[in-house]
């Protein structure tokens, strides 16, 4: 069995020959696997596909990775070195900090009003994790998960507006923002069209604001599930099996999150792995959960037993992926990568 057949075997709730191993493996993590600057993955797509591939080679034994964000050429107006990194602007007149050793992040949106025409019109996200599927190897993709990021639309929309004013839109201006969002449906439908097109294995839809740390579960039914619904049914529609992530807490929306219509959830450490199961485990794949901070700080016989603690919370009757919580630090000393596949080797048999 391949390593991408045993992974979406589990995504689809069934029992392959043991619990996959899918460690959120993304920009950070594989730029050290290569040896460069995490700067220069986010910056360029080739890259960042190299260290993602170099990621596999010095992990065989796992059976997946994830591609995130970053930028491209072509959504970038100025691009200005200094000593420790990047500031640059994108074509939505967003102002990123890139630290020379560390992945980019908005430090000023110009984006501030919820009819500004750019949520309609300017798509940032996209190209990167596109252009970096496509320097993946067929051969690899057939072989592997290499889960394709998709940030819904929801968080499309914080992303360039950021957190605080739409969560002020949230209490005044409700419809506005909800016009906002459907204005970002359409870049999602057609990025999951591209990915499809480009042989993604699975596409992981990035709504980490959507998180009951920041917003309430009732804002979670109104400005979030309706539109990851039809992110997911076009996936399914497209024949790509999709992995919904939010970041933090999210307990509270368990069931909701189940009504999502993703294949797979991917829970983060901050949730009880054994009640998610429990409580959803029927309804979808759950993909979890080992603490990311752990697996920087803990020892590789330590992560073992963290590893065989979610399997055993989470893998009777199927269905389940061994990961982590989140996103896995680029200083994770690889024996813990390691150490999570010998977990699901010694112990992840039906």
């Amino acid at each position: 069995m391949s390593p991408r057949e045993r992974a979406e075997i589990a995504m689809r709730g069934g029992r392959p020959d043991r619990v996959p191993v899918v460690p959120l493996i993304d920009t950070s993590y594989a730029a050290a696997c290569l040896g460069v600057p995490v700067s220069q993955c986010f910056l360029s797509p080739e890259v960042h596909a190299q260290a993602l591939l170099s990621a596999l080679e010095q992990h065989p034994g796992i059976d997946g990775l994830s591609i995130n964000i970053g930028l491209t050429a072509d959504v970038i107006v100025d691009l200005e070195e200094f000593e420790g990194g990047y500031t640059v602007t994108t074509i939505d007149g967003s102002v990123w900090g890139i630290p020379m050793n560390d992945i980019g992040t908005p430090t000023t949106r110009s984006v501030i009003n919820l009819r500004d025409e750019r949520l309609s019109s300017v798509d940032v996200l996209r190209p990167h994790i596109a252009e970096t599927l496509g320097f993946i190897p067929s051969s690899v993709l057939k072989n592997y998960d290499v889960s394709a990021g998709l940030t819904g639309p929801f968080s499309q929309v914080l992303f360039m507006m950021g957190i605080e004013p739409a969560m002020v839109a949230m209490q005044e201006e409700p419809e506005a923002l909800k016009e906002a969002i459907e204005a970002r449906m359409p870049f999602a439908l057609r990025w999951a069209e591209e990915l499809a097109v480009l042989g993604a294995p699975s596409v992981w839809i990035g709504e980490g604001y959507a998180s009951t740390s920041l917003i309430s579960p009732r804002q979670y039914e109104e400005f979030v599930l309706p539109y990851e619904q039809r992110v997911t049914a076009h996936l399914r529609r497209l024949g790509v099996p999709s992995v919904l992530h939010i970041c933090g807490k999210t307990t509270r929306v368990l069931e909701s999150i189940a009504s999502s219509g993703a294949d797979c959830f991917e829970v983060d450490w901050l949730v009880d792995l054994e009640e998610a199961k429990r409580r959803i485990g029927s309804r979808m794949s759950i993909k979890g959960n080992v603490h990311t901070t752990r697996l920087v700080q803990s020892s590789p016989e330590e992560i073992y037993a963290e590893g065989l603690r979610a399997i055993e919370k989470a893998g009777a009757g199927g269905g389940f992926l061994l990961s982590s919580g989140c996103a896995l630090g680029r200083d994770t000393p690889p024996e813990n990568v390691d150490a999570l596949v010998r977990a699901a080797e010694d112990f992840g048999g039906y």
